[in-house]
């Protein structure tokens, strides 16, 4: 348990380090992704995404639901991460490329350009391939972008995350396949990662500063 809470202390301390990094330039993870490039909403930034070969993670921000929400950043793991023998669920009809990846998770970024949370999406949302929770949760070490040519401010911060938040991420895949499950015991025979009525599985808000303070006083203590 010490291991683990130190290993979360120094996540916090790398992410808090990266976003500090880009808002002293003046920037913050969105502005930092969209660089010089137009704004536009769907479009992905960067435009070939943020690949890591090594620990074959990926990444792109993109906009479109509005509201406090700037944009979000989708996660992946590369087919080439996921071990022999485990076999997805569900993949995409409609486009071949995408059935090399499986989508983890995305993260909410506020009007500041900082993470305020996390959310799950169906399988039809990114077209690709759909894995149960608990082979995403043995991946979890795996989603780090320490080797990728993005911006590394950002892919640091990214890195960071996915071991602060570790808990909640756990138990937010959790959550997105018990939705699942109750939905298709309620319409057998139908293909539940088609159903344009379910998007987003389920969400987990973030409160970095309530982190960090509670962060703060474990170590005083």
């Amino acid at each position: 348990m010490a291991s683990a809470f130190h290993e979360r202390a120094e996540a916090a301390a790398a992410l808090v380090a990266a976003l500090r990094e880009m808002e002293e330039r003046g920037r913050n993870i969105v502005t930092t992704l969209v660089a010089e490039a137009p704004f536009v909403e769907l479009r992905h930034y960067p435009e070939d995404d943020v690949i890591d070969h090594k620990s074959h993670a990926q990444y792109y921000l993109h906009a479109h639901r509005g509201g406090r929400e700037s944009a979000h950043i989708h996660c992946f793991m590369r087919a080439t991460g996921i071990p022999d023998g485990v076999h997805p669920l569900g993949s995409s009809a409609d486009d071949a490329d995408s059935r090399t990846m499986t989508h983890v998770l995305a993260v909410s970024l506020d009007g500041n350009g900082r993470p305020a949370g996390l959310f799950t999406t169906n399988r039809w949302v990114t077209g690709d391939e759909w894995h149960a929770a608990e082979t995403l949760v043995s991946l979890l070490p795996g989603m780090t972008w320490r080797g990728a040519k993005g911006p590394r401010p950002v892919n640091r911060a990214l890195t960071a995350l996915f071991v602060l938040y570790r808990q909640a991420i756990v138990a937010l895949l959790r959550r997105r396949d018990r939705k699942i499950a109750a939905w298709a015991s309620r319409h057998p025979g139908e293909n539940a990662f088609e159903d344009r009525e379910i998007e987003v599985l389920s969400t987990a808000q973030l409160n970095l500063e309530r982190t960090l303070a509670d962060l703060r006083e474990r170590l005083d203590d």
